[in-house]
């Protein structure tokens, strides 16, 4: 929870700009990140490249977070759900377009953690209700979560009451995400839902429809 990122070179060739990130955790750990950004017909896609060096074993996710200006509370997502769904918790889910708000996705736990995520989604989409809307597309099915609070908001508060949701809207993209148990109340996560060092790629697309 506390990256540091060092830009280490950025190269334009016509319509795509490829940036080369250097990011250090606080215990020195280094990750590298190259980003490649097209544009094409009006969308926004961009290639992500991290690489997680192998004392790094057993991270909570690898992706992208973005926030997204207030006002686009719709939400519709080609996916697992209705209900929340992880890599280890999705039986339950169906895959299909499901709608909601970004409010609603945020799940009460007495004590927060991480809530709102759906598995095995394609596309997510933010609307206003008034003509304006935003479209994520996933080159792969992803981990994706759409909520009011930042994961850090999550991290500090030790009860519900305490959470105080943004006006924007916190997106997550997630190219690996770690099954949900954590041998605090039970088995810890299976050794096949854990993160484990190499070199994770995805793309994902902006566009508005």
């Amino acid at each position: 929870d506390r990256l540091e990122r060092r830009c280490l070179g950025v190269r334009r060739e016509d319509t795509r700009v490829t940036i080369d990130d250097e990011v250090t955790t606080g215990a020195g750990h280094r990750i590298e990140h190259r980003r490649t950004v097209r544009t094409d017909g009006g969308a926004i896609t961009v290639d992500e490249e991290v690489v997680i060096p192998g004392e790094l074993d057993d991270l909570p996710r690898v992706g992208i977070v973005l926030e997204v200006v207030p006002g686009l509370e719709g939400l519709a997502w080609f996916g697992t759900g209705p209900h929340e769904t992880y890599p280890d918790r999705k039986r339950s889910g169906i895959v299909g377009i499901h709608r909601s708000t970004v409010t609603d996705q945020t799940v009460p736990y007495i004590r927060p953690q991480e809530n709102g995520g759906h598995a095995d989604v394609r596309w997510l989409e933010l609307s206003d209700g008034a003509g304006r809307s935003l479209r994520i597309s996933m080159d792969t099915p992803s981990q994706v979560s759409a909520t009011h609070l930042r994961a850090a908001d999550l991290a500090t508060a030790t009860h519900v009451g305490e959470l105080v949701p943004r006006a924007k809207t916190i997106v997550h993209i997630d190219a690996a995400h770690r099954g949900l148990g954590t041998a605090s109340c039970g088995p810890d996560t299976l050794p096949a839902y854990r993160i484990a060092p190499g070199t994770y790629l995805w793309t994902w697309r902006l566009e508005t429809p």
